[in-house]
């Protein structure tokens, strides 16, 4: 890639960077502010409600119509977001919310660092060992991200899913566990630290010359 083309893209990419941890920042604090101005200070929003994913079994049979033929389909599990109206009791929205702000919150130190190494690529310097210790806190953040949300998904089923209650569906507790998110968060780490002591043995070759 051209040297002008680079930082070009170099410039792009750390502006859409910015962008979205400003956006994600002010998104937080809006939301932060409106949980306190609703269950604290008795000021009802919509930002009180709790809307959240459900799963539930059905028994629905349906036709599937492949290559010309009717073929029997059965509907045994779904999924779907629920929506318990304001005000939501304020002991179990406020943990859960805060569940979810922490989970920004990583998200925008992720971003900070990816900021960190887009910059120091536009430097010339792409080989610091910094960045492969960036690298290993991406990792390290995508795992609390994956942690952050299990926990999250045990309160709701804990507390929610059990006092649900329909005409003609009987929802489920559900609790999911991305494997492929830790997996990939392990290779990421294994990854930056292999270009960390790359970065640092490259560093002291360029001092012994």
């Amino acid at each position: 890639m051209p040297e002008k083309s680079q930082q070009t893209f170099i410039k792009i990419t750390d502006g859409l960077l910015t962008g979205l941890i400003i956006l994600l920042a002010g998104y937080i604090s809006f939301r932060f502010i409106m949980l306190l101005s609703g269950p604290i200070f008795g000021i009802t929003d919509s930002t009180t409600k709790l809307f959240y994913p459900v799963q539930f079994h059905v028994e629905e049979e349906g036709i599937a119509a492949i290559s010309g033929q009717d073929l029997p389909v059965k509907l045994k599990r779904a999924k779907a977001f629920a929506l318990i109206e304001a005000p939501a009791p304020t002991g179990l929205l406020i943990p859960v919310k805060l569940m979810r702000f922490g989970m920004f919150g990583v998200m925008i130190w992720v971003l900070f660092l990816l900021r960190h190494i887009v910059r120091s690529v536009g430097q010339g310097h792409p080989f610091d060992p910094e960045n492969g210790k960036r690298l290993r806190w991406i990792g390290i953040s995508i795992i609390g991200v994956t942690l952050f949300d299990f926990i999250h998904d045990i309160l709701l089923n804990l507390f929610i899913t059990p006092r649900l209650s329909f005409d003609s569906i009987i929802p489920e507790s559900s609790i999911s566990f991305n494997v492929e998110d830790i997996l990939s968060a392990m290779v990421i780490i294994v990854i930056g630290e292999a270009f960390r002591i790359g970065a640092e043995m490259k560093k002291e070759q360029d001092l012994m010359i």
